[in-house]
């Protein structure tokens, strides 16, 4: 039984990474087009994200550099909504940037495999 839900834990965790990869691009675009409304509503989707994988990792044990990169994404995330609604675009890049920072390095520490076939570490 602990398999299978640690299975389904995974597979949540992957539908999360390419919801967070979907709409880091979406912020991406609404930070360089200088879109408030489309910066805020795509940190608040972010937002949640991160909490989710935070949570995932923290359950998963031994991985508290993953969860501290997450709370930073999540505060990055709060930080693009709040810049997005007062239509800050300097706040929006700066938290942008912020967001794609944490991509990187949560994969080199916790992404293994190939493209198509990535596991956690």
């Amino acid at each position: 039984m602990g398999l299978c839900v640690y299975a389904q834990s995974d597979a949540e965790y992957q539908g999360w990474m390419k919801d967070l990869a979907k709409t880091a691009q979406t912020a991406r675009k609404a930070a360089t087009d200088k879109s408030g409304a489309d910066a805020a509503t795509a940190g608040q989707h972010l937002e949640g994200i991160y909490k989710q994988i935070g949570a995932f990792f923290a359950k998963r044990g031994g991985a508290d550099d993953a969860v501290a990169i997450a709370k930073k994404g999540e505060t990055a995330a709060h930080d693009l909504a709040a810049a997005g609604s007062a239509n800050d675009a300097d706040k929006m890049a700066a938290s942008v940037m912020a967001i794609n920072g944490t991509c990187g390095a949560c994969h080199m520490a916790h992404r293994a495999g190939q493209a198509g076939a990535y596991t956690i570490k």
